[in-house]
């Protein structure tokens, strides 16, 4: 399964969507998330830098923004961590609005999510709010390492590391009549990718810029780092943003401002950088 950031471009960008239907379950306004001093955050598992499992405990950029946000709230964080389905509409069926069918309740706010219009538009159930990162995919290549575009002698002839299944992996096979299609090395993990390049078994890495930071972490010296425009694919850059259900609107409002705060008074940048990442405000933020 494509990895959740290329899931994002996938989705955001596909024109046909299925209606879902409501069927009641209980959404959890702001007034109910005080009384009760508990909010339910929904988490993606084994996201990393945004949300991970590290010596048993539950860290990255998602976990400590939900917390700065609980602590604004006044209340303690009760986690959901949700396993990736087909795309982010099923997601939110199942973290946000519907629940799953094997049972677990909803959350009251679900981070990492797409913050897109379209997106927005083809899921009613749910209202997106408080944009706090810009996303992109980039290619990541040892410094020094000949300048150009994805000719297979510019990437060094080594191979083209990609997650199977993801947005880099469907446009270096397909693009320019599949040229580059035999330089493609395929990895289950982002992460897998990265360490391939790190240890020089390949060339040139396809991931998000947030991927590639956090894996290479004292190591980010040694290589180039460079926005990966995929024409054909649609964007290479998105933005990220939490969503809560429709009638809980009160509750993504105030989410907002604490996001906007924390974005103004370098709290953000302060979060981001704790997992190596270069924090980009998303546009007008």
């Amino acid at each position: 399964m494509a990895n959740y950031a290329c899931r994002i471009l996938v989705l955001v960008l596909c024109a046909s969507f299925s209606t879902a239907v409501v069927n009641g379950a209980a959404a959890r306004p702001l007034d109910e998330v005080t009384q009760t001093g508990t909010l339910r955050v929904a988490v993606y598992r084994n996201n990393p830098p945004f949300s991970l499992r590290r010596d048993d405990k539950l860290v990255g950029i998602d976990v400590d923004l939900a917390r700065r946000i609980a602590e604004g709230l006044g209340v303690r964080v009760d986690w959901m961590e949700i396993g990736a389905d087909e795309n982010v509409d099923d997601d939110l069926r199942n973290a946000v609005w519907k629940g799953h069918y094997l049972g677990g309740g909803v959350a009251d706010v679900m981070m990492s999510v797409p913050y897109d219009p379209l997106f927005g538009q083809r899921n009613p159930q749910v209202v997106l709010f408080a944009p706090y990162f810009r996303q992109e995919f980039v290619t990541v290549r040892r410094e020094g390492a000949p300048p150009g575009g994805f000719a297979a002698a510019a990437l060094g002839g080594r191979g083209i590391g990609v997650e199977i299944d993801s947005l880099p992996d469907f446009f270096f096979t397909t693009s320019g009549g599949g040229r580059l299609r035999e330089e493609v090395v395929h990895f289950p993990t982002p992460q897998a990718a990265i360490d391939a390049g790190l240890a020089g078994r390949v060339g040139t890495v396809a991931v998000t810029r947030s991927q590639a930071e956090s894996r290479l972490g004292p190591r980010r010296s040694e290589f180039t780092i460079t926005t990966l425009a995929m024409p054909g694919f649609g964007k290479s850059a998105w933005t990220i943003g939490v969503a809560v259900k429709e009638n809980a609107r009160d509750l993504g409002w105030v989410i907002e401002d604490i996001v906007a705060h924390l974005i103004a008074d370098g709290g953000m940048a302060a979060i981001f950088g704790a997992y190596g990442v270069s924090f980009e405000a998303p546009p007008d933020q």
